[in-house]
């Protein structure tokens, strides 16, 4: 059987997704401007999709995927997770399987406030939202309710600080801790396949710079607790966590690849891989054979295109 073809949406710059998905698929790739993708450019197979919340934008993907003969689609950014989630059985109707999670679990994680309402109702700890500013201890931390990336967020020392800040922010208590982010991956029936705590280093424009794989038990323990909670999960979770002694304090959850999972794989952790055997009907077990201590160091690198063929 030769590589099936799948679908790395709103690829923008994820070039090293798209080179671990190219062990085990034809990659396809697509993005609002694909001709100044680095991602698409580097794909080679790419198509122009609307914006995410744009009213066709489902239709547009559908015909393209239905043309390209298109068999799994693998989203990367947070605003077009609910929209896929959404419409999870149009899609497999046509024989197209998203790696989404359930809807239930992308807006429960896309908001700020719903995520602390979750890891409290279940007993994990997360920072307190405060909304006493004027008397609050500070500093806190400032996050924009539904942002990604890291979008606005910042440290605010400051009941006058935080009064200068415009948009939906939400305040939290500010966590002195080790930050961790783990790339989780659960099959199709919301079974934890994998967990590859990585060390946040450094952090440029909201995404990991430098980064550390740790086999860290006591972070593994408490991702095994939290995966009976999450009844819908599929595929990889990007799961943020701070670690203060031994003490777990969960930060956010996106649903989807984060950008710091090249690390991952690298590692020996292949999450393109899981997601053949998924669709092939192959039955995954736990796996914890990736290489711990592994540190990434990322650097800039050029994509060159022909400008006149833009």
């Amino acid at each position: 059987m030769g590589k099936i073809n799948l679908l790395i949406s709103s690829a923008g710059r994820r070039v090293s997704l798209v080179k671990n998905f190219e062990k085990h698929f034809n990659v396809f790739t697509c993005d609002m401007n694909p001709s100044l993708s680095a991602a698409c450019q580097y794909s080679r197979k790419f198509f122009k999709v609307p914006p995410v919340r744009d009213e066709n934008y489902i239709d547009v993907l559908l015909e393209n995927c239905k043309k390209n003969d298109i068999k799994i689609i693998v989203p990367t950014i947070d605003t077009e997770l609910s929209i896929l989630a959404e419409n999870r059985e149009k899609l497999l109707s046509e024989g197209i399987l998203p790696i989404i999670s359930s809807k239930e679990i992308c807006d429960t994680f896309y908001l700020k406030t719903t995520t602390e309402e979750f890891f409290k109702s279940h007993g994990f700890k997360t920072p307190k939202i405060i909304k006493d500013l004027k008397n609050a201890n500070y500093p806190l931390f400032a996050k924009l309710n539904n942002s990604s990336l890291s979008i606005g967020a910042r440290k605010v020392d400051s009941f006058e600080e935080t009064m200068s800040l415009k948009g939906n922010y939400v305040f939290q208590e500010f966590i002195d801790g080790v930050e961790y982010t783990i790339d989780a991956f659960f099959d199709d029936k919301s079974n934890l396949i994998c967990v590859v705590p990585r060390e946040r280093i450094e952090v440029r424009c909201g995404e990991v710079s430098k980064a550390r794989t740790r086999k860290d038990r006591v972070i593994i323990d408490e991702i095994k607790r939290l995966s009976k909670y999450l009844n819908g999960a599929f595929g990889c979770l990007t799961i943020q966590l701070f670690k203060r002694d031994n003490e777990i304090i969960f930060i956010e959850i996106n649903p989807r690849f984060g950008g710091g999972y090249p690390l991952s794989y690298l590692a020996g952790a292949d999450y393109a891989k899981f997601i053949k055997d998924i669709y092939e009907g192959k039955k995954l077990s736990y796996f914890e054979e990736w290489r711990d201590n592994l540190i990434m160091l990322r650097y800039d690198a050029e994509v060159l295109v022909d400008g006149n063929s833009i």
